[in-house]
């Protein structure tokens, strides 16, 4: 079974067409949820899907004109140009000559599609974004529109230690149908939360450590003194205590040494303590908010004193690049915030400064990944845009929005390339990707043909005024009564 794609574009009204695809398409355009942009395919993953295209950017070599991708139970088996690669005889085939395949930006870091940002508690890691997300969110929608493939889900900056976040792909019903990556790492904040200063915002961090360690110890000693207590509280919470829940194990933290910690079955540790356990065993990724160049040194001094440096990523508020230095001898990555333009003004003269802040981290050999806030000017294909147009190289702009962020993610295996082995997920734009010219016309997921901008209703009405049947309210008829004299009821 086979079938054939195809789109023509008109140059009357192209300029409106391309700013159009930059917006919000929110519900400002259209509040109704059932008017989502639907898949092209309803199956839950098609076997075998080939998608040739004018031009395919791999980002793991150089780009082939007249490329075809083979997408395989939804992994990519084959990219080459159309004279190497054989497609299969029962593929479906996309077929886009005009267009530019792209291996889809990743998202490094963001805290939208979830009810909340963040709890009243200063120290949660026991909670996760899971419960929160919202998978009929608008923002996932507006995600497909500007080719996000995968996005890191964390709550927001105003918190001490936050739940756990997940990786997820912008399309599913169900939570479980869009996860990636569960538990992909844990938020924390150097900088003060509201209502609370610098000095009592570190305290609280590092008191978060302090009360895991008195935690432990004391474990250690309810099990030297014969008290069962720790083992009838997890079968209280309904824990199952077997296999490698029963088994003891020593900490294999860098930093830490809790004597007698292997006789403690891991399964009896309480699960509000656990997540904080598993970040001192470099188990599970840190993602450190640091609103000011003051609070990268904080941040690095709490995660060196409990050893998990290694597996931090600072989030930079962009006057954090005052500390590039820092951040390049602590060996760590970073992502930056979408405002990549940091303003100031000479004390002495009172002449404005501004620093461009990727060149800064690219010139100073800092990993850095691009984030983005909002679906017109501040998103991932602008922001690597921005970053060419400040002399970085386009590679390492491309970079910092697709393989930088899947390496921070642990994913670049996965997506960030296109390559065999990775997972099927190709956009397809009208151009180049950061051309202000360029739409995304289709998105393929896991081979899934899941968007298809011809069929994008919200994109109809904001482009051509086009309102899908049923969205327009009707205007009431007027009343004229019921032809009865009501003269007595007033």
């Amino acid at each position: 079974m086979s079938f054939t794609t195809s789109f023509q574009n008109t140059r009357s009204g192209r300029a409106l067409l391309s700013a159009a695809s930059r917006l919000s398409m929110g519900a400002t355009v259209l509040g109704a949820a059932a008017l989502f942009v639907a898949p092209v395919h309803a199956s839950a993953q098609v076997a075998k899907t080939a998608i040739k295209a004018g031009k395919v950017i791999t980002l793991n070599g150089e780009p082939i004109e007249n490329g075809i991708i083979i997408i395989e139970g939804g992994r990519v088996t084959a990219v080459g140009s159309q004279e190497d690669v054989q497609i299969p005889w029962d593929a479906e085939v996309v077929d886009q000559p005009g267009m530019t395949a792209f291996p889809g930006f990743v998202e490094s870091h963001v805290s939208r599609g979830i009810d909340r940002e963040n709890e009243t508690l200063d120290v949660a890691p026991f909670l996760n974004v899971r419960d929160s997300i919202d998978p009929v969110n608008f923002y996932f929608e507006d995600a497909l529109r500007n080719g996000i493939v995968v996005m890191n889900v964390q709550q927001g900056n105003d918190t001490v230690v936050a739940g756990q976040g997940m990786v997820v792909k912008p399309y599913g019903m169900t939570v479980e149908s869009m996860m990636v990556k569960p538990r992909a790492g844990i938020k924390m904040s150097a900088a003060p939360k509201r209502g609370k200063s610098r000095a009592t915002q570190a305290q609280a961090l590092r008191g978060a450590f302090e009360d895991l360690k008195r935690y432990l110890d004391e474990m250690v000693q309810r099990k030297k003194d014969g008290d069962d207590y720790d083992r009838r509280e997890a079968l209280y919470q309904g824990r199952e205590l077997e296999g490698e829940a029963a088994k003891g194990k020593a900490l294999q933290s860098e930093a830490w040494t809790i004597e007698g910690f292997e006789r403690i079955p891991r399964g009896e540790v309480d699960e509000k303590q656990e997540p904080l356990l598993h970040v001192i065993e470099g188990k599970m990724p840190v993602f450190m908010w640091c609103g000011s160049a003051a609070d990268v040194h904080t941040a690095l001094r709490v995660a060196d004193t409990n050893g998990f440096t290694k597996h931090m990523t600072l989030v930079l508020d962009n006057s954090c690049w005052k500390a590039a230095p820092k951040i390049k001898a602590a060996g760590v990555s970073v992502i930056l915030e979408d405002n990549l333009a940091h303003r100031e003004r000479d004390p002495i003269t009172g002449e404005e400064i501004e620093t461009f802040v990727p060149k800064v981290f690219h010139d100073a050999g800092v990993p850095f990944a691009l984030s983005s806030s909002t679906d017109s000017n501040r998103s991932l294909w602008f922001q690597a845009a921005q970053c060419v147009a400040a002399g970085i190289p386009r590679e390492a702009a491309l970079a910092a929005a697709t393989s930088v962020p899947a390496s921070i993610l642990g994913l670049s295996d996965r997506v960030g390339a296109l390559k065999s082995g990775a997972d099927g997920h190709v956009v397809l734009f009208s151009g180049d990707p950061l051309s202000v010219t360029s739409v995304v016309e289709h998105v393929i997921l896991d081979g899934v043909h899941v968007y298809d901008r011809s069929k994008d209703v919200r994109v109809q009405q904001l482009t051509d005024g086009t309102r899908p049947p049923g969205t327009v309210a009707e205007e009431p008829e007027e009343y004229e009564g019921d032809g009865e004299d009501d003269s007595d009821n007033q």
